[in-house]
């Protein structure tokens, strides 16, 4: 934001979603606290939070496959500012709210990106009469946020969302891999352009929806699929 936009539209901070202060600041001083990121807490596969810091590991990751190397996530879903915030970007436009969340969940991740070396981001796609009913994609607007600070392009039109599924957060996790078959394709020539890539999403709760994307992905011609999504739910069995 320009000091004009703050100045007639002030940013509001992620955490309170008061007028952050001080002013020209991203957060407000006293949320900062409350402010962590999963980080090296998460589960070496598929970042989830561990809750038991001895174990590597989340139970769904030791018992099943997985079609993506490695996820990472940025916050604790269970954080009652986290889920707050997500809910005032996607159904209140409140977009600016992700600025300073995604800039510090790019700058933790840095390092262990640049080591994946991958071609592009991928924003999960919402079917395109979602989209058309909320004016934009969360997870577009997410991957923008952090692929200027990884340097990385976007690429929104590889993947595309043919099935317009229930929301999985009503859904049990048998009834959620049913929601989702056959929901993704992928454009086999552009695919074919990339060797590894990243899968962009804002909430990570059993993987599913990236499964399912990476399966399309990698059938189309993609060699290897990493993810991130923004916030996670935790692994209760730590």
């Amino acid at each position: 934001m320009s000091w004009l936009d703050e100045l007639f539209f002030p940013r509001r901070c992620p955490v309170c979603r008061d007028i952050v202060s001080p002013w020209g600041e991203m957060i407000c001083d006293t949320c900062r606290k409350n402010f962590r990121l999963v980080a090296d807490k998460g589960c070496l596969k598929c970042g989830r939070l561990l809750l038991n810091e001895e174990k590597e590991y989340c139970e769904d990751c030791m018992r099943m496959k997985r079609c993506i190397v490695r996820s990472l996530t940025g916050y604790d879903y269970r954080q009652e500012w986290v889920h707050k915030m997500i809910f005032h970007v996607k159904y209140h436009n409140e977009r600016q709210l992700l600025d300073y969340p995604c800039s510090e969940a790019a700058h933790e991740y840095r390092d262990t990106i640049m080591r994946w070396q991958c071609d592009c981001l991928i924003p999960i796609p919402l079917h395109p009469s979602r989209q058309k009913k909320r004016g934009f994609n969360q997870a577009e607007e997410i991957a923008r946020r952090i692929g200027e600070d990884w340097s990385l392009p976007i690429d929104t039109k590889v993947l595309i969302r043919v099935k317009k599924t229930h929301p999985q957060k009503d859904l049990d996790s048998a009834t959620r891999q049913k929601n989702l078959e056959d929901a993704f394709t992928a454009d086999k020539k552009r695919a074919q352009a990339y060797k590894r890539v990243i899968l962009v999403d804002d909430i990570y709760t059993t993987g599913s929806t990236m499964e399912s994307c990476a399966k399309a992905l990698l059938a189309a011609g993609v060699q290897q699929v990493y993810g991130f999504a923004l916030s996670s739910g935790r692994d209760e069995a730590s």
